[in-house]
Order: structure tokens, then sequence, then C-alpha cells
């Protein structure tokens, strides 16, 4: 029975030193990938549609870009593990300067002064987009990437003032399209030559949504607009006034020609008195009027060698 126990505690104790490196095995194992899955994963690089990846390395001291911004990705082994990235918004961005009652856009509009020295506000929106080749140029000039607020919306201001002042109140209605096409032309050129920008942001578009006038300045617009408009309508009353009484008067005039010509003629045929037909002609002129205002029929009596001819008046009314 003695040996039998014996036996038995020798067994489990080799089951135990069989047990334990299997254990170590195990652990070993479990630490290898766990190592290799972060090691993995710090290796890393993602990519995204409309950004590049800026890695930084700090032990090596050196920078490069992964992507340019057409493609999203998941790139292995692109960087050691102590390295980090960051990422640069490279698709089209904007910035906004506009003020509408309580609100603003990115920045409120830009206050200027025009050539006759009167106050404006001009709302203006850009659309421009980072150059993806120039991503790590502009990354050590702007490592907080706050270029467009620090430099950006700064020449713009400069840019739409400048501008603004070479054009008086009135010629920012008239000329808005030829200032709208100046500004773009202004601020395209600034972003190029600023050398803390080193040409790396591309304008894509300008567009001056409004250049604000004080109140006063367009009520005195709008009067004078609506004189203007009176006036010409004065202009063609009177026109029209002037053409009805010429009308007028060349009717009479011609009138008066056929009430000559037949006179002379009716002499002529009648061998008559010219005197006395156009005495005759007025006073039948005369009895017409009388019978149209009185509402009443005047005859008149006409002795002729051939007999007496009746003729009512009222059927000469012309």
């Amino acid at each position: 029975m003695k040996n039998i126990v014996e036996d038995f505690k020798m067994l489990n104790y080799s089951e135990r030193k069989i047990r334990l490196p299997m254990n170590i095995v195990a652990i070993i194992l479990i630490v290898l990938i766990f190592t290799a899955i972060t090691l993995t994963a710090t290796t890393v690089v993602t990519v995204e549609v409309g950004y590049v990846t800026i890695v930084i390395d700090p032990i090596n001291k050196s920078m490069w870009t992964e992507g340019d911004g057409t493609y999203a990705g998941i790139l292995f082994f692109k960087k050691p593990p102590w390295a980090y990235t960051k990422k640069v918004y490279v698709a089209v961005d904007k910035l906004e300067m506009w003020t509408e009652e309580n609100m603003i856009g990115d920045y409120p509009a830009i206050s200027c002064l025009t050539k006759d020295g009167l106050a404006v506000e001009v709302d203006i929106l850009i659309r421009w987009r980072v150059d993806p080749n120039k991503v790590l140029d502009l990354y050590k000039n702007y490592p907080n990437l706050n270029w467009k607020m620090t430099t950006i919306a700064s020449i713009v201001r400069e840019v739409v003032r400048n501008v603004i002042a070479n054009y008086t109140a009135l010629q920012t209605i008239e000329k808005r399209s030829e200032i709208g096409t100046i500004i773009f032309n202004e601020i395209d050129r600034a972003l190029k030559q600023d050398k803390t920008l080193l040409g790396a942001i591309i304008l894509e578009e300008t567009d001056l949504r409004e250049i604000a006038l004080p109140k006063k300045f367009t009520d005195a617009i709008e009067d004078k607009l609506a004189a203007e408009q009176e006036m010409l309508a004065a202009q063609y009353r009177a026109a029209a006034i002037i053409i009805t009484t010429q009308a007028q008067a060349n009717a009479t005039l011609i009138m008066a020609n056929a009430t000559a010509e037949a006179i002379a003629l009716i002499a002529e045929k009648c061998d008559l008195n010219a005197t006395e037909i156009a005495q005759l002609y007025l006073l039948i002129e005369a009895l017409k009027d009388i019978a149209e205002t009185n509402e009443n029929t005047i005859f008149l009596v006409i002795v002729g060698q051939d007999g007496q001819y009746i003729l009512p008046l009222d059927q000469l009314k012309s």
C-alpha cells in the first residue's frame, strides 16, 4: 500500500513538471502575439480622401508624407513605432467673411472706406485648397496648421480694403463685377507671393456677396432714381402733348387748305365771288354749331334758278 501511494505522488510530480513548461510557452506566445500586433499597429499609416498624412519621426529627425488626397487606405510598416502622424486637409476649403444681424461667418464682414470716404461693409467668400505636393513645406512654417487664420484671412482683408479704396461709393454699385474680378486676381497674386505660404495655397474662387452701403446713402440714391423716373415720365407726357398738338394743327391746316380749295373751285365753276362764298361757308358752320349746341334742327333754304333747296344742317355734322 505504501508503494502505491509513493508511485502516485511521483506521477503527480511528473505531470506538474510537464505542465509548467507548457504554461510558460503559452505566456510567451501571448506576449509575442501582443508585441507583434502592437508593433504592427504602431507602424500603420492611414490615408483618407481629401487628406495628406504627414509622418514625423522625432528620433531620426525626419518627416515625409503619405497619400495625396485622392484615395483612402491603410498602409502597413510605413513608419517606425515611435513616429506620429498629422493629417492635412487638401480638398477645397472655404473662408467666409460676412455679417447678418447677430450672425457672422468665419469672420465678420470687412469694413472698408471708398475713394470718397464712405464706410462700407463687404461680405465675401473665398474657396481654396492646399497643393498636396507642398504640404510638408507648409507644415514646417505652420506646425499648428493655422495658415487659414493667421495668413489667408489677413491677406483677404488687406486686398479687399485696397481695392475698394480705388472706387467711389456709387462706382461700387456700377462696377461690382469689375471689382470682383480685381479682388480675385489680387488675392491670387498675394497668396502666391507670400513667403510663408510658399505657393502652397491654390485659389479656386471668390464670391463678392455684397458691398453694403450706409442706409442714408442708399435712400438718397433711391430718391434720385425716383426723381429721374418722374422727370422721364414728365418728358414723355410733354412729348405726347406736343405730338397731339402738332397733329391737331396739321389737321386744322389740312382742313383749311381743303376748304379754301373748295371755295375757289365753287367760285370758278359758278362764276361767283369767292368772298361771298367764304362768308356763306362761315355762316353755315356757325349754324351747324348752333344746331349741335341746342340740339335743334336748323334748315337752310337755298334759292336757285332751278328752284328751292331745303338742307337740314344736322346732316352736315362732321
